[in-house]
């Protein structure tokens, strides 16, 4: 194996795939990258055994093909480190790889393919293409809700539904729940919904980038994301989604339009002087006017801040997770932002104020019982 590459092009590459290799494994093969040269490009990849990343890079000259598992923090951080300067690769027959430029000399033990795991391939049960920037979009609004809970592993992932007149993603850990529609999207699929694990989700984001479309390959137990020449594939989470339309109530009549940005300060703000074990904040309303409060017996800490809002219903005091509550606004576009509310105990609808065309964006919020 022998070939000369430039630094920019090879480290590109080695971000791609650098995020799914464990740091740790008991398994320490896993801890390597796999290097091949084969028709005249060089791929890399890696995995987890649940989800694996393989990209194709060209390089500047192929002298001798050939494949060697090479140590992936290593020679990341190596080229990481090295000026934009071309390097030539070597490797001996101890799988030994020599690494020359043109004033340094670097040496790597690395291991054979043959221990290696052997890469999947899936099915292509069925294929679709989704506009990266659509893709990325609801991805994004929705792994920050994904549950970290093992007890309910269906929640711990991404809800994908592919439907012929709509593209949903649904996520939710039981205290919060986001739900993106594009309603522009048309499949000539049979309805199909998959648990995307949260790892494969945030590699995807990574490689989300510009304008395109990625090709979703998708089978009864894994899935593969085709963006150009890197590819990601992974099994899916087992188990059956929960019936997340029956939580999300329909009756939520009182309308509370704030600004995004002065409600975010707010929080920020307020939560400081909130107790550490529940995190609770306190909206107190009136019309025209959203008191945010806290308070930590504990500490003797309190805080109060008042802002002007659109509110026309009965007074109401609410109470919310204030890490939540971040959360859920940091997701919102819109200049305003709305929550639908019923009661102090009921579920709390956020939403932005105005909708995008072709797009139906909600997420819901659990309120906190307020101590008296």
């Amino acid at each position: 194996m022998k070939f000369n590459i430039v630094q920019h092009d090879l480290f590109e590459g080695l971000q791609k795939v650098i995020g799914v290799v464990p740091a740790k494994s008991t398994t320490p093969v896993l801890e390597n990258l796999l290097f091949e040269l084969t028709d005249q490009k060089l791929k890399i990849t890696g995995t987890d055994l649940e989800v694996t990343v393989m990209t194709q890079i060209q390089p500047k000259d192929i002298q001798e093909e050939g494949a060697v598992a090479l140590p992936a923090r290593v020679i990341t951080e190596m080229i990481r480190s090295l000026p934009d300067i071309p390097i030539q690769f070597e490797l001996d027959s101890g799988y030994k790889m020599k690494m020359t430029t043109e004033k340094g000399f670097y040496q790597i033990s690395g291991i054979s393919k043959e221990n290696y795991p052997e890469v999947p391939a899936p099915s292509e049960e069925h294929v679709m293409s989704v506009e990266n920037t659509q893709l990325s979009r609801m991805l994004s609004k929705t792994i920050f809700a994904v549950s970290v809970d093992e007890l309910r592993p269906a929640l711990m992932g991404v809800f994908l539904q592919i439907m012929q007149n709509e593209l949903r993603m649904v996520s939710t850990d039981g205290h919060r729940l986001s739900k993106i529609i594009d309603t522009e999207y048309t499949s000539d699929l049979d309805d199909i919904q998959m648990i995307i694990p949260p790892k494969a989700v945030q590699i995807a984001l990574k490689n989300l980038d510009g304008d395109g479309e990625t090709q979703l390959v998708i089978d009864k137990s894994s899935m593969s994301f085709k963006f150009g020449d890197t590819t990601l594939h992974t099994r899916l989470v087992e188990g059956q989604y929960p019936d997340y339309e029956r939580v999300i109530p329909r009756d939520n009549e009182k309308s509370l339009v704030v600004d995004k940005q002065l409600l975010a300060a707010s929080v920020k703000r307020v939560s400081l002087f909130s107790s550490q074990l529940t995190r609770q904040i306190r909206f107190s309303l009136v019309p025209q006017k959203l008191t945010v409060l806290s308070e930590d017996i504990d500490l003797g800490g309190e805080a109060r801040e008042e802002l002007n809002v659109d509110y026309q219903d009965e007074p109401m005091e609410i109470g919310f997770n204030s890490q939540y509550l971040s959360d859920i606004i940091k997701q919102i576009d819109t200049d305003d932002i709305e929550f639908k509310l019923k009661t102090p105990i009921s579920a709390a609808l956020v939403l932005p104020a105005q909708q995008r065309e072709n797009e139906s964006f909600m997420m819901l919020l659990m309120p906190i019982k307020l101590s008296v």
